[in-house]
C-alpha cells in the first residue's frame, strides 16, 4: 500500500477502474506464469499476511481447519439449493466483475443512493438472501473472519465497527445483517462458474478489507486463484479459504476453472460513502462543507490530505503481531 494508491482526494472511495492490467477478460493459471506472477501455496490451517514495504499486513489469507472446510461445503450446497428461486438480470448476471450471477445485501451508500440505504432486492430474490443470510453455514462464515479481523488488524476493525455501530444508531430504518460482523454489506456469487475479471471495488472504503470466500467444487490446483495484479501474485484459493484484501484500491480477479467445475463465492464490504456520511455529521458532503466556516474548511482540507495516511496506520505491523520481519 503505498502513497500513490489509486484513492480520490478524499480517500473514501477509490478511483473509478480504468480497465488498466489485464484488459477486462478472464485469464488462466498458465498465462499468468507466463508472465512472471509468483504463485502462493495454499498452506492448511495457516493464516498468511500479505505485507507492504513498510511491513504493515495490509491483507491476509486464512486457510481454515477441516470444521471450516465444511461448513464451507454446506454453505455452497445453499447456494446451489437456493440458485434456482433466485432471478438474475442485468447488473446481476452481466457485470463488470464477470458473467455470473450475483445477489447483495446490506446497507450501502453510492450507486445512485444519495444516503446509506439498505439494498433492496425485489421478493424472490430477498427470500434466497434471507434464507442465506440467516443460516448456520454463513453465520459461521461471517464469525469466523470477525474473530480473524480482531486478531490480525484490532485497530482497522475498531474503526470500522465503531463507525458502523455509529451509522446505525442515526437511523434505525438499517438493517444489520450479520450481528457477528462490522462488515455492512455482501454479496453472494452464485456462479455457476464464478470467475471475476480483473477489476478494482472503488466504491469501498480504500484501506478496509473485503472479506472473499470461496466456496463450490474445482480443482484449485488448477484454478480458481485469487490474482492480485498489482502485487503480480497469484493464490491457491480451495474451497474453505478466506481472503481479506482491500478491494478498493487493489486490482484482483479470479483464474478459470473447468467448464464443468462450479465455484460459488461469498463476500463481506462496506461502501466508503458509509463513512464519509457519519463522519460529515449525517449528512451529503456538499451540507457538511456548506455548514463550515472558513477556519473549518481548512481544517477539513487538512484531515482530507491525512485521511489516506490514518487508514495506513490502522494495519498492524509484523513487528506489532510478533511476527518476525
Amino acid at each position: 500500500m503505498e502513497d500513490d494508491a489509486p484513492v480520490a482526494s478524499t480517500s473514501y472511495v477509490g478511483l473509478l477502474d480504468d480497465r488498466g492490467e489485464g484488459e477486462g477478460r478472464t485469464w488462466s493459471l498458465k498465462e499468468l506464469k507466463s508472465k512472471g506472477f509468483e504463485v502462493i501455496k495454499a498452506a492448511p490451517h495457516t493464516t498468511v499476511p500479505l505485507v507492504d514495504t513498510e511491513h504493515r499486513v495490509v491483507g491476509l489469507v486464512a486457510y481454515g481447519d477441516s470444521s471450516i472446510t465444511q461448513c464451507t461445503e454446506e454453505a455452497a450446497k445453499l447456494i446451489r439449493e437456493t440458485r434456482p428461486a433466485a432471478v438474475f438480470t442485468g447488473k446481476g448476471i452481466d457485470n463488470r466483475r464477470g458473467n455470473f450471477g450475483n445477489l447483495n445485501a446490506g446497507v450501502a451508500h453510492g450507486g445512485g443512493r444519495v444516503r446509506p440505504q439498505n439494498i433492496v432486492n425485489d421478493e424472490a430474490n430477498a427470500a434466497v438472501v434471507d434464507t442465506l443470510i440467516n443460516s448456520v453455514p454463513f453465520q459461521r462464515l461471517s464469525g469466523y473472519a470477525t474473530g480473524i479481523f480482531k486478531s490480525w488488524a484490532p485497530r482497522l476493525y475498531k474503526y470500522c465497527s465503531t463507525q458502523f455501530e455509529r451509522l446505525l444508531s442515526s437511523d434505525d430504518s438499517l438493517i444489520r445483517i450479520f450481528d457477528n460482523s462490522a462488515m455492512a454489506s455482501a454479496a453472494f456469487n452464485f456462479g455457476p462458474r464464478t470467475i471475476c475479471v480483473p477489476h478494482i471495488d472503488f466504491g469501498n472504503l480504500p484501506f478496509l478489507w473485503c472479506w472473499i470466500w470461496s466456496l463450490g467444487w474445482f480443482n484449485w490446483k488448477k484454478g480458481g486463484h485469487l490474482v492480485l495484479w498489482d502485487f503480480k501474485l497469484i493464490i491457491e484459493f480451495p474451497p474453505g479459504t478466506a481472503i481479506a484484501i482491500p478491494s478498493g484500491v487493489c486490482r484482483h480477479g479470479n483464474t478459470r476453472i473447468g467448464k464443468n467445475e462450479t465455484r460459488y463465492s461469498f463476500t463481506q464490504y462496506s461502501s466508503g460513502g458509509n463513512f464519509r456520511w457519519v463522519e460529515h455529521g449525517f449528512q451529503t458532503e456538499e451540507k457538511y462543507c456548506a455548514s463550515l466556516t472558513a477556519q473549518e474548511a481548512e481544517e477539513e482540507r487538512v484531515r482530507k490530505e491525512e485521511r489516506w495516511e490514518m487508514g495506513l496506520n490502522l494495519f498492524s505491523t509484523l513487528e506489532e503481531l510478533g511476527l518476525h520481519t
